[in-house]
């Protein structure tokens, strides 16, 4: 599948590749790693986040995990991010560098 097909990526998708990395969470735990490692609320509501999984699980960038032998609660899901999934958040990630970059090193316009 095009990587590029994805790109831009919403900021809740970019958030939850970026916090599942290589590891796998359930939905609430993947809100507080992300609030966690950013300092960011908001970005992640279980509202909406629980839409954004099922969407991503259907575009193949998510996969349900098994449950970890730890993990004593049968409710809760977890999800881990596909090789595509992998491969979509790192072309976001260049794509952001890129443009990050660009407007680091633009100077005032000349018109």
């Amino acid at each position: 599948m095009n990587v590029d097909a994805f790109l831009p990526l919403t900021t809740p998708v970019y958030a939850v590749l970026l916090t599942l990395g290589t590891g796998c969470m359930h939905g609430y735990g993947i809100i507080q790693a992300f609030e966690e490692r950013t300092g960011q609320k908001d970005v992640l509501l279980p509202g909406s986040l629980y839409n954004t999984i099922a969407r991503m699980l259907r575009q193949g960038l998510l996969e349900e995990a098994p449950t970890p032998e730890a993990e004593a609660d049968p409710r809760r899901r977890y999800y881990r991010a596909t090789e595509l999934g992998r491969q979509v958040v790192a072309a976001e990630s260049a794509r952001l560098r890129t443009l990050l970059s660009l407007a680091q090193g633009a100077g005032p316009s000349t018109a």
